[in-house]
Parts: structure tokens; C-alpha cells; sequence
């Protein structure tokens, strides 16, 4: 609320591939209307815990759980405080600040992703891991180095910025894809 009197009248609140702002939204509800949206995302994370069919699972994972509920959360303050520099410097690129916060972010959630066990809400969910705790845990292990990977490529080429979109989308596709893929494969091998 301090900001408010710093502000611009329009605030950015999204920006299009090329990095311009294409949406504003008016400074005061800017100012609620961000940590509004983050806490009834961590709201909701503590309701899909409940209501999840495996919520017995997540006393397994609870500090892996615990720790993915808060980087998410952080990521959101974040987006939070960077709209608001970027609303008071327009001149400034918001190519590094997004890209690097996603890779912070993947990194975080893939060093915690091989500790997740059986949930439908935060993993790698496919039929064959929803079925088989063992393609569960190999998959998500996988997936947990692809997504720290990624995380390191998009914050490296966030700093370069050479193709940062393009490669931000790439690494985030292969390290979706590729456990998705692996999963199947692996479940099959499974039941042989």
C-alpha cells in the first residue's frame, strides 16, 4: 500500500511474447488484487490436499509438499514485485525477470519433484504412473533433473538473451514431454 502513491495510474499486468505490455489494470486494485490471487492459490493448494483420492501419500512427502506449496507462492510474490518495478521503470525489459524467476522456479520444484509420491495434484500424472508407484517414482525422478535443467538453460539464456522465448518453451517441452514419454515406456517394460 505504501507503493500506491509511487504508482502509475495503469499498472502492466500482462506482457506478450515480444516482451511489451499489452493489459493494464488500475493501480489500487493492482495493489490487492496480486496478493489476492496468491493467497487463494495457497488456499487452494491446501484444499486439492484434502479432497485428493491418495491424500494419505502426502504425510510421505510432507516437507517436499511443503516446500513446493511455498516456492509457488514465492514465484507469485515475486510476479508481484516485479510488475510494480516494472510499472515504475517501463523502460526496462521484462524478458530477464520473468525467464529468471521460471527458472528459479523449476529448479526449485524439480529438487523436491523426485520426493513427490502418488497424488493427482502435483507430479507427473499419466495414466501409467497414476498406476504403478515405481513408474511413479522413477518418472517423477527423471522429471525432477529435466525440470533443474531447463531451469539452469532458461536462466542462463535469460542473462544472454539471445532466443530467450524460444528456448525458455523448448526446455520447459522436453522436460514435460520427455518423462511423459518415459512413463509410457516404462510401464510397458513394467509389464512384461
Amino acid at each position: 500500500i505504501g507503493l500506491l502513491p509511487h504508482l502509475p495510474e495503469l499498472v502492466p499486468s500482462h506482457w506478450n511474447i515480444s516482451g511489451e505490455a499489452d493489459a493494464y489494470i488500475n493501480k489500487t486494485l493492482a495493489v490487492f488484487l496480486f496478493p489476492s490471487i496468491t493467497l487463494t492459490l495457497t488456499a487452494f493448494l491446501q484444499v486439492f490436499r484434502k479432497i485428493d483420492p491418495r491424500k494419505k501419500n502426502y504425510e510421505q512427502f510432507r516437507t517436499a509438499w511443503g516446500m513446493i506449496q511455498t516456492t509457488i507462492t514465492a514465484y507469485f510474490a515475486y510476479l508481484y514485485a516485479f510488475s510494480f518495478y516494472l510499472a515504475m521503470n517501463p523502460e526496462k525489459a521484462i524478458e530477464p525477470f520473468i525467464f529468471v524467476g521460471i527458472g528459479v522456479l523449476l529448479i526449485l520444484i524439480g529438487n523436491y519433484l523426485g520426493k513427490v509420491r502418488q497424488n493427482y495434484f502435483i507430479g507427473i500424472k499419466t495414466p501409467w504412473t497414476l498406476d504403478n508407484e515405481r513408474v511413479w517414482n522413477k518418472t517423477n525422478r527423471l522429471a525432477g533433473w529435466l525440470f533443474v535443467g531447463a531451469g539452469i538453460i532458461i536462466i542462463l539464456e535469460a542473462i544472454v538473451r539471445l532466443w530467450v522465448a524460444p528456448v525458455s518453451f523448448a526446455a520447459i517441452g522436453i522436460a514435460v514431454v520427455i518423462p511423459v514419454i518415459y512413463s509410457y515406456l516404462f510401464y510397458g517394460k513394467e509389464q512384461k
